[in-house]
């Protein structure tokens, strides 16, 4: 009998012993993913998102749409309605690096008149994958513009309208964030902040606005 109750206790003994080794290495477990340092997570090759951006993937995309911006030229600033059209190629030369050029026209409208801007030129863009369907795809480039301004001159009611018109040539900083959604394979839309900013010529401007994209590689 004794042999019995000494079995029993030292099975019951052996068991809380084993379950609180159990249950405090389960919580060590936890506190080490807790204190994982913050990284980019793993992304399955095969998504829609972990197979954009590999070597020798070229884009085909068009940053396009209709926003409205913040203006700021020459110390002055004001709402601006603008249609934008820049159609774009972009190369992967090795993993996520990314070099293209774009050709765009900009059409702005605001109460005083309206500005239609041709550009060209390339850019540099570094591809950043974070879930199997989006991915950040940050682009900095610079572009040769032509400026063409046409300002009402006459104050509203006056009668007939006297327009004035001008065009300017430069240089210009072109950056642009979009954030990228994959839904399926070879295809993806992005949208994001953008900042295109004069460089030279008379007179510099700063345009900062959200932006679409969207294309397909092959």
């Amino acid at each position: 009998m004794k042999s019995l109750q000494l079995l029993a206790f030292t099975s019951a003994a052996a068991f809380t012993i084993l379950t609180a080794g159990a249950a405090a290495a389960q919580t060590a477990r936890r506190d080490v993913e807790v204190r994982r340092d913050p990284a980019l997570p793993e992304v399955e090759r095969g998504s829609p998102a972990g197979i954009f951006g590999a070597k020798r993937q070229l884009t085909i995309s068009s940053d396009a749409g209709f926003s409205i911006s913040n203006t700021s030229v020459s110390g002055t600033s004001g709402s601006t309605t603008r249609l934008e059209l820049r159609p774009a190629l972009d190369y992967f030369v090795v993993d996520n690096l990314s070099v293209g050029g774009f050709v765009g026209v900009d059409y702005a409208s605001s109460s005083g008149g309206h500005t239609t801007t041709f550009s060209i030129g390339p850019r540099v863009g570094y591809n950043l994958t974070f879930s199997e369907r989006f991915s950040v795809w940050p682009k900095l480039g610079f572009s040769y513009t032509t400026t063409s301004v046409s300002e009402d001159l006459s104050p509203p009611g006056s009668g007939p309208t006297v327009t004035t018109n001008d065009s300017s040539s430069g240089l210009a900083l072109n950056l642009f964030v979009p954030v990228m959604f994959h839904p399926v394979p070879h295809f993806f839309l992005g949208f994001g902040p953008a900042l295109d900013q004069s460089l030279t010529g008379d007179p510099k401007s700063t345009i900062i606005a959200g932006r679409l994209t969207i294309g397909g590689w092959i």
